[in-house]
């Protein structure tokens, strides 16, 4: 932390303890942006941005107000408006946690700050050249980035701690114009805080574009489905809707009384996991001070637990499980860390051979039209595949799948050896049953 930031944060401690109120707490946020990007084929730009900020809570009276700032000139005006703004904050009677020991995870690679601008456009035309010399119709975009950060937090318990933080990420879109006039676009990303291997995108853009030179059709009915890692983590979207004590405690969780009870496939077990070097979601503490933990939310099909933040832990009479996230300019919300599934034994390639006629499914178009509150889907595909005994025969076009997800992850999933990161989540390969249609 820069020493001239260390004065403005005691300035703003010792301005807040002068303040008439039940609780205070600073969250200070500073991050340097930059981004590297090609655009249908060429150099797009460079860009760099920088955020910085102070967010102040106060608790009056037992309501929360919130304001921020980027100027630390206006401190004195801003601790006014949180005071003002708790008349009208949501009641909030919990205690801020006090200083206490944290765990140690990696999140930050200053190595990735050492590479100049020559290797990330190298990296980046490599990118263009190579899906480009396989199939030279196709339009490429490819973004690299990379975020230093360093957050911390104090609060009027003695809370006193800060990290700092790295983020790596690269996107890559490829798009084709069949001949038959279809069009074919298909992304892959990912993002690391340490280094990562960006011809391993590549490699799957070039696979799933092979996948796709032809467009098929396929009638109605219930098929065998292999969802890809990126089309599980938003099966995953729903799965974990309810699992959080904001759902638990306004009542609008499908998991309500079911904690304990066998839910889905009992292969199926999911963790919430802040403490993984490098892992996008991994962080010591939390945005509210509590220490990171990792938690097992689905065992063997069985629901197991929530995450919650120290308002909804209060509510529910429970303990805040650490995954409070916020920024400078808003106040704390649940989010879960990195979403962990275990993986089963069977490859990708033999899920392929031993699933007869049926879908792998890639990518979706306006997924989330359903009750996803209660466990329900239906969404176009915007990406899939037929395969009929085990070879991929074409792209599906013109179709959609509709599900329940406690019904499609039953005991009769398959879940691959191989798995993936994207974004946050780190999951397999999944087999299952589902119904699809046409449009």
């Amino acid at each position: 932390m820069l020493e001239v930031e260390k004065l403005n944060l005691s300035r703003i401690q010792e301005t807040c303890a002068k303040q008439k109120s039940r609780w205070w707490d600073v969250f200070v946020e500073y991050a340097i942006h930059k981004t590297y990007s090609f655009k249908n084929n060429v150099f797009y730009g460079v860009r760099e941005s920088e955020i910085k900020g102070y967010g102040i809570r106060m608790n009056v009276d037992g309501k929360t107000g919130l304001s921020f700032c980027n100027d630390i000139a206006m401190l004195d005006s801003v601790i006014a408006y949180a005071q003002e703004t708790a008349n009208y904050g949501e009641i909030e009677e919990y205690e801020l946690p006090s200083m206490q020991p944290t765990p140690y995870v990696a999140c930050y690679d200053e190595k990735i700050f050492n590479k100049n601008s020559q290797y990330y456009l190298h990296a980046l035309q490599k990118v263009v050249d190579t899906i480009r010399s396989v199939y030279s119709d196709c339009m490429v975009d490819a973004g690299l980035g990379c975020v230093d950060g360093y957050m911390h937090l104090v609060n009027s318990q003695g809370f006193n701690n800060g990290y700092h933080y790295s983020r790596h990420r690269s996107t890559i879109t490829a798009l084709r114009i069949l001949p038959d006039g279809s069009r074919v676009q298909i992304y892959e990303s990912i993002t690391w805080n340490s280094d990562f291997n960006i011809d391993e995108l590549t490699e799957r853009i070039i696979q799933k574009l092979a996948f796709s030179e032809r467009t098929v059709k396929m009638p109605f009915g219930n098929y065998n489905v292999i969802f890809t890692p990126k089309a599980f983590g938003q099966i995953m979207g729903v799965v974990l809707q309810g699992l959080t004590g904001r759902s638990i405690e306004r009542g609008i969780s499908r998991y309500i009384g079911k904690f304990g009870e066998k839910v889905f496939g009992k292969q199926f077990t999911v963790y919430d996991n802040p403490l993984i070097d490098f892992a996008p979601g991994s962080y010591p503490f939390d945005d509210e001070g509590v220490p990171a933990q990792n938690k097992t939310l689905i065992e063997n099909g069985y629901a197991k637990t929530y995450i919650a933040h120290l308002q909804s832990a209060h509510l529910l009479h429970t303990n805040p499980t650490g995954n409070a996230s916020r920024g400078y300019a808003t106040l704390p919300q649940e989010s879960f860390s990195n979403i962990i599934v275990e993986p089963g034994t069977l490859s990708f390639k033999d899920m392929i051979a031993q699933m007869g006629t049926g879908i792998i499914i890639d990518q979706f178009i306006g997924f989330g039209q359903s009750n996803t509150l209660m466990g329900n889907f239906s969404a176009n595909l915007d990406l899939a595949w037929l395969v009929v005994q085990g070879e991929v025969r074409g792209r599906l076009s013109n179709s959609m799948v509709n599900d329940d997800v406690t019904t499609m992850l039953n005991d009769k999933i398959v879940l691959s050896s191989e798995r993936e990161w994207g974004g946050n989540a780190y999951l397999p390969y999944v087999l299952c049953r589902i119904n699809y249609s046409t449009t």
